[in-house]
């Protein structure tokens, strides 16, 4: 009796890990098959056939396949009716699984107060884990959080962990802070020298600061500056341009819009 009732719990336990594997394979096909029918052209795009496979992947515990089911319940693509609520929670379910993008998309949740009660320690647990991944949407958001808590050396540190890697919002906020000496010694030098990396790489609205800074420092130790920004720009490439994860509009707001589907794995 005793060995006929192990055979059954052994079958049950083998039977158990089956599944579990069955599940950890179809998950990442689900996703695939989801992604394929959402982004394709013409007959091969199928926003239902989208949705019912990248929820099934999603159920399945893919963070990947949670995070787009987030995407499109907060913008209401693929026909689906915007559901900031939805959207909230498979962001969490990610983030519950250590996903750096479901990270920082939860935590720009709290700090915005879209589809939840706006709340900056909700905010800065996500985005810490985020920026523990070296994300520089999680770093920038940290950042922000912390700015409005008037926690400004650490805002200056984590504004520079994001700015270098190329991220044009944090430069400028790193700029600023360098400007008017808060958080950090003032250094309208150093400060030119980031808002003018800020600028090449596409933010126009920094230009009345370089302006005031160019005066302050006049035209000898402007063009230092200038030099040093030159060389430092080389060094500071955009990561996360190199990775792929770049190239969608609001992507360098001062609040960044969420990356797309089909750009949401080169930022990971």
């Amino acid at each position: 009796m005793f060995r006929s009732a192990f055979r059954v719990f052994s079958l049950f336990i083998l039977t158990g890990l089956a599944v579990a594997q069955t599940n950890t394979i179809d998950a990442p096909r689900l996703f695939e098959t989801g992604m394929n029918a959402l982004t394709g052209v013409g007959p091969s795009h199928n926003n239902q056939t989208a949705l019912d496979t990248l929820r099934r992947s999603a159920d399945l515990g893919y963070p990947p396949a949670q995070v787009v089911l987030g995407y499109i319940y907060e913008t209401g693509s693929a026909s689906v009716t915007p559901d900031a609520g939805q959207a909230l929670d498979w962001y969490k379910k990610a983030a519950k699984q250590d996903d750096n993008v479901g990270e920082w998309l939860l935590g720009r949740a709290y700090l915005t107060g879209v589809g939840v009660a706006r709340d900056l320690e909700q905010a800065t647990s996500a985005l810490k884990r985020a920026a523990g991944h070296n994300d520089p949407f999680g770093q920038y958001l940290l950042g922000m959080v912390q700015l409005e808590k008037n926690q400004y050396t650490p805002a200056a540190d984590s504004f520079r962990k994001a700015a270098m890697q190329g991220l044009p919002q944090a430069q400028q906020q790193l700029g600023m802070l360098l400007k008017e000496g808060r958080g950090v010694s003032l250094d309208k030098s150093e400060a030119y020298v980031w808002l003018l990396l800020s600028a090449r790489a596409g933010n126009n609205t920094v230009g009345a600061d370089l302006g005031a800074l160019e005066g302050d420092l006049g035209s000898n130790k402007t063009e230092e500056a200038k030099t040093r920004a030159r060389d430092l720009e080389l060094s500071v490439g955009r990561l996360v341009v190199a990775r792929g994860c770049t190239g969608w509009p609001g992507e360098f707001n001062p609040m960044p819009t969420p990356p797309p589907p089909d750009i949401q794995n080169f930022c990971r």
